[in-house]
């Protein structure tokens, strides 16, 4: 497998129709330690596969489709599976991501830390079969849709409930290095019944302590971010708030990383987020790959809402050999109101 190309091509024609392999490993370890308010610590040695993906994606006239499953776990779960009319307008359906929050849409591949800001989790920022109609533009992009069940709750026969989401984005700089973004997402969900699930550790998947919100019904969330990219230095924030019959939450992140290695982190306007990375002198071509180094304060404070307060600090350091393999090492520094923990974890990614 050269880990230096994109997925693997099965068919291309003349026409410009194509099908290609898609998948991804994620292989994750960790040594954490937790402590609840007066009691005793608990030690966390552990390993998992994050993710273990395999799917197809492809093009066939004005439609783009992919399909994928994930393995990870020991059960079997659908991921993305849809299908997109590339017309005026694109119109999407299938199982997606809601159109909320930069953080979430942005591929679990490009993402900074081993996990998402806690706010993506605590929200149920999840997949859902729907529809959604979208519009882009050079530096914009705006998508609108609505939601039911997931098809994975779906055949385990879980109840389900009906949301609506709509995001815009702008990009006021777009330049060569420099990106400016700013971005805006609305969300509502008609009842508790079935997804999403509000729950979120602190910023390590193999934890057992979490914050689950207690929103209720009639729940509305709002979020903001803003990002920029400054030649090999780059920065990321939101801000989400979610209120409904029973409480309300509130939280949001700010990171910021920089190449030491001189990369520039990719960002695409037609979607508003940012995409692969790729380093500059690989190891297949004689160098020594990509070297980001990264920081985030992340904080959510679910009081409102039944539970309790929560930050966390993350430092992260992420070596690039091959634009398509990663290894990323985190050290974790969380506190509560109920437990405080820290940790160290590393990850080994690939994907194709």
């Amino acid at each position: 497998m050269d880990y230096n190309k994109a997925a693997l091509e099965m068919h291309k024609d003349n026409k410009g129709n194509s099908i290609k392999l898609r998948g991804r490993l994620f292989f994750d370890i960790a040594a954490l330690q937790e402590t609840k308010t007066g009691g005793a610590a608990l030690s966390i040695d552990d390993s998992e596969f994050r993710a273990a993906r395999i799917g197809v994606e492809g093009n066939y006239g004005d439609f783009k489709y992919v399909g994928e499953l994930d393995f990870a776990g020991g059960k079997t779960s659908f991921k993305d599976v849809n299908i997109t009319w590339k017309g005026p307008v694109n119109i999407k359906a299938g199982q997606m991501k809601a159109p909320v929050s930069m953080e979430e849409l942005n591929s679990g591949r490009h993402i900074t830390f081993m996990e998402r800001g806690m706010v993506t989790d605590a929200f149920g920022l999840d997949r859902r079969i729907g529809i959604t109609v979208g519009k882009s533009g050079k530096n914009y992009s705006a998508a609108a849709g609505v939601f039911g069940n997931s098809i994975n709750g779906a055949q385990d026969g879980k109840k389900t409930n009906t949301v609506f989401a709509a995001r815009g984005t702008y990009a006021p700089v777009l330049k060569d290095g420099q990106v400016l973004h700013i971005g805006a997402s609305v969300r509502h969900v008609d009842r508790t019944a079935g997804a999403p699930k509000r729950s979120a550790r602190w910023g390590a998947h193999l934890a057992t302590e979490k914050i689950n919100p207690a929103i209720g019904d009639d729940a509305f969330l709002f979020g903001l971010e803003a990002a920029g990219v400054f030649g090999p230095a780059h920065i990321h924030g939101e801000y989400m708030k979610e209120s409904g019959d029973l409480g309300s939450a509130k939280g949001g992140f700010i990171q910021g990383g920089y190449f030491l290695t001189g990369e520039t982190r990719t960002y695409k306007a037609g979607s508003g987020k940012f995409d692969r990375t790729k380093p500059s002198r690989p190891l297949s071509k004689g160098g020594y790959g990509g070297l980001e180094i990264a920081a985030r304060y992340d904080r959510l404070d679910a009081r409102n809402a039944f539970d309790e307060k929560g930050e966390t600090f993350t430092a992260g350091l992420t070596w690039y050999p091959e634009s398509h393999l990663r290894l990323k090492a985190e050290y974790i520094d969380a506190s509560a109101d109920l437990y405080k923990a820290s940790g160290v974890q590393m990850r080994l990614q690939v994907d194709w």
